[in-house]
């Protein structure tokens, strides 16, 4: 049996974004559904957590259950049919819980960890084999027991998956409101990885677009617009303090911006002499270099891993497709062919594969493709799914669902797994944060 002990941090984009929206009003939480799970998905039972001194304000148990199941690769065990709620492995009846097909199962408690916080111990059991194979001890204050569910389900994740879990992550996205020009509201928002704590950091009459995670998870660049002036700028806006940088700005195309994987960097799209091109700007210096020039519309860049290339967008073939360039704009090379068109290219964070919109008889689909054979695979439904982004433990992918009701979705990467995020109006242009620990 391993036994690990761990000390919750602050959750450290959480408590930026508090301070960069004091007095930006609330929005509504996106609504989590489960769509569609995983033939090989894993049984496992998490009873709720026993307490010692008073009720916990937070069900724990319960969150980490709702983020295992959220993935698809977790089916989990109807709390109303379990045999109790143990909280130590002397406690447990195992042959309850063989009866009721439990394989996989989690007990835990919390307890005043004199310092005004509470001592989290859980454990993993192999109900089958009627022994414990892991535990482990969180140590988190009053306020911080929502991320200590999440990081309970980061650990049982990463004991079953193998990688680390995305559950103390954050997303962003854009959402529309109101029915006309005169009345419509462009929102950006931050919120848990799965809709959780929404905060606006961005508001305006004009549209918001393409939000972009700094690698530390500090700052978010996007696209704002005036309409009034006819003009686009690209923006880097800190979220600790709420203040905004403008690094592309004017008439035409400012856009699509992609940060480098050290954050030294940002490329994006710009148009001027009636061409659009990839530029990149440096964060420390300010300096805008061009790095493409083929009298084609390039655009939507997407930083590699190892930040030595850039996939983005290009119909130099005629229709738009995938393209890939080493920094300095040389070396192109075209990557995708399937389908009518393919755009919006996001590399996994391991590199190896990249997701993006394919344009076929479907309609546009997400689709991955595996960069060491270039085979492809289509994961959404269709028919106008768009912005694609791998989750920060390359496991999931991220996009928007475009007509009728428009929402937020998540897949597993091979396709299987899927689940829906909405709310009231329309939500647009996802991009997924660091891990956040």
């Amino acid at each position: 049996m391993t036994h690990k002990k761990l000390y919750l941090p602050f959750v450290r984009l959480a408590l930026l974004v508090v301070a960069a929206v004091a007095t930006l009003p609330a929005h509504a939480a996106l609504q989590v559904d489960i769509t569609q799970s995983s033939d090989s998905a894993i049984p496992i039972a998490i009873a709720p957590f026993a307490s010692q001194g008073g009720k916990l304000p937070v069900d724990i148990a319960q969150i980490a259950s709702q983020d295992l199941a959220s993935t698809g690769l977790f089916k989990t065990f109807d709390r109303a049919n379990m045999m109790g709620s143990p909280g130590t492995p002397d406690e447990v009846n195992y042959k309850n819980w063989q009866t009721q097909g439990v394989d996989n199962l989690v007990i835990g408690s919390a307890a005043p960890n004199g310092a005004g916080g509470y001592r989290i111990t859980f454990y993993l059991l192999d109900a089958a084999q009627g022994q414990s194979v892991a535990s482990y001890q969180i140590n988190a204050s009053a306020n911080q027991l929502r991320q200590a569910g999440h990081t309970v389900a980061n650990l049982i994740y990463q004991r079953f998956i193998g990688k680390k879990g995305y559950f103390l992550s954050k997303i962003s996205y854009i959402t529309v409101t109101g029915n006309s020009a005169d009345n419509r509201t462009f929102r950006l928002v931050v919120s848990d990885y799965d809709g959780s704590h929404p905060a606006t950091v961005y508001s305006s009459q004009d549209p918001v677009m393409s939000p972009a995670w700094s690698p530390n998870g500090k700052q978010l660049a996007y696209v704002a617009f005036n309409v009034y002036k006819g003009t686009s700028s690209v923006r880097v806006q800190d979220l600790s303090t709420g203040n905004a940088r403008t690094i592309a700005s004017g008439h035409g195309v400012n856009g699509a911006p992609a940060w480098s994987p050290d954050g030294s960097r940002i490329a994006f799209a710009k148009s001027q002499n009636g061409d659009t091109d990839v530029f990149v700007y440096n964060m420390a210096s300010g300096q805008t270099r061009q790095l493409t020039h083929s009298g084609a519309i390039d655009t939507e860049p997407a930083w590699s891993p190892d930040g030595q290339h850039i996939a983005f967008t290009s119909d130099r073939g005629g229709q738009p497709q995938i393209y890939l360039m080493n920094t300095q704009g040389g070396d192109v090379q075209r990557l995708t062919y399937d389908g009518k068109s393919n755009q919006r290219a996001d590399f996994s964070p391991d590199g190896k594969s990249l997701a993006f919109v394919q344009k076929s008889g479907n309609g546009f689909r997400i689709a991955v493709m595996d960069l060491s054979n270039n085979n492809v695979r289509v994961v959404s439904d269709g028919p106008l799914d768009d912005s694609p982004a791998f989750a920060p433990n390359g496991q999931a992918v991220i996009y928007a669902k475009q007509g009728g009701r428009n929402s937020l979705a998540t897949v597993s990467v091979d396709g299987d797994a899927k689940s829906s995020l909405s709310q009231a109006g329309e939500v647009r242009e996802p991009a997924w944060g660091p891990l956040g620990y």
